[in-house]
């Protein structure tokens, strides 16, 4: 496992962030599937800025830009 890019705090700000997006989902009907885990653990690991997330969930769906 490579070493965290950000801090121990900014890590769990991001893993936080998360749980409230998928929860604000969840209200609205809208899950997130286990195969979009790897992206949203690089965010929160600091290797992906969040602007790519988009882009990648995109790529994993083999949908065009």
């Amino acid at each position: 496992m490579t070493q965290p890019k950000i801090s121990a705090e900014e890590m769990e700000r991001r893993r936080e962030a998360l749980r409230q997006a998928d929860a604000s989902n969840r209200i609205e009907g809208v899950f997130r599937g286990p195969e979009t885990d790897p992206i949203f653990e690089a965010f929160i690991r600091g290797e992906i800025e969040i602007e790519e997330i988009h882009p990648r969930l995109k790529a994993l769906n083999n949908h065009p830009s």
